[in-house]
């Protein structure tokens, strides 16, 4: 019984695959918009937004191929660190909130046709915060609604 159980379950879960829409993330750079340099270059927002669609369970297949891909996803993104005069005067003032500010612009475009099928700008604390963001609402705002 197990030993037929095991390749019908690979088999649905292939089928099951190839339901879903294969995008490929466009790999791009932070901008530090900062006074400090070279900071936001260890950013890689690409790699974010990956472990956020698997995190919030988004129906999509991440490919590195882009020939394989129906979608393709780009994002200009860029972070801002407080200077330390600024962080004091937050801290003095209580005005904490963060010494960090994340902008990201997510596009998801139909490889076929160029559309764009999906748009988002986000503002958070941090790139992590800012790719859940994303995929909770390409989610819910896009996918959900579609079917």
């Amino acid at each position: 019984m197990n030993r037929l159980l095991a390749p019908l379950l690979l088999f649905a879960s292939i089928a099951i695959g190839a339901d879903v829409p294969r995008v490929y993330i466009a790999s791009t750079e932070t901008v530090d918009a900062s006074n400090a340099r070279d900071k936001a270059k260890h950013v890689d927002f690409g790699a974010a937004i990956t472990g956020a669609l698997v995190k919030k369970q988004v129906p999509v297949t991440v490919v590195t191929d882009q020939s394989k891909s129906t979608w393709t996803i780009k994002c200009v993104s860029s972070q801002r660190e407080d200077s330390t005069g600024t962080k004091i005067a937050k801290l003095a003032f209580g005005g904490g909130g963060g010494f960090t500010k994340f902008e990201g612009t997510i596009q998801v475009i139909d490889n076929a046709t160029s559309g764009v099928l999906y748009a988002y700008n986000v503002k958070k604390g941090n790139f992590q915060s800012a790719a859940e963001a994303f995929a909770k609402h390409f989610k819910g705002d896009y996918l959900t609604k579609q079917k």
